[in-house]
């Protein structure tokens, strides 16, 4: 093959040199019009255009990179909150006494049903229980099952039974 592409070379390099000074020169210019045409619209142009419609399309795409990046943050923080186990059974039952102890809802009584645990207080002052209620529900990642609750003679206080489960097990 390499003696193909020598011979070719060859025959144009003596058509070539049978022209004409001025045939040389307008078929150099145009060879050169040819390629320059060649330059423009095989890089130059596909460049360009493709420049301005990026400019374009660039506040679009920076608003759906910070909507992605606030839900890739969404993402992680469910991730970690579903990463959090709940304790059960045993431990559940002296992670709450622990915590009844803390909130001053003293001789609470309670009582393993599984993973479950069942939690009975007489008189005990109403907002107090809910607050720990609530506090124990966010904190220990638990759900309420079961609820009974009795209003006592005295104002605030309440007869309260509820069984408690780890959220995660729904």
């Amino acid at each position: 093959m390499d003696s193909q592409a020598h011979a070719i070379k060859a025959a144009l390099t003596e058509w070539f040199e049978a022209r004409a000074p001025r045939e040389k020169k307008l078929l150099a210019g145009g060879g050169a019009l040819v390629i320059a045409a060649l330059v423009y619209n095989v890089l130059w142009a596909p460049a360009y255009d493709g420049r301005a419609k990026i400019a374009a399309n660039l506040p679009q795409l920076e608003v759906q990179l910070a909507e992605v990046q606030v839900q890739a943050d969404e993402a992680r923080a469910l991730k970690a909150v579903a990463a959090v186990r709940a304790p059960a059974g045993v431990a559940l039952r002296d992670t709450l006494a622990t915590s009844l102890s803390q909130a001053g809802i003293a001789q609470a009584q309670l009582a393993v049903l599984g993973k479950g645990v069942q939690v009975d207080v007489k008189n005990a002052p109403f907002g107090a229980w809910m607050s720990w209620l609530d506090q124990v529900r966010r904190e220990d990642h638990v759900r309420v099952v079961n609820a009974q609750v009795t209003g006592e003679e005295k104002l605030g206080l309440a007869t309260v039974s509820v069984t408690l489960e780890p959220a995660s097990d729904q």
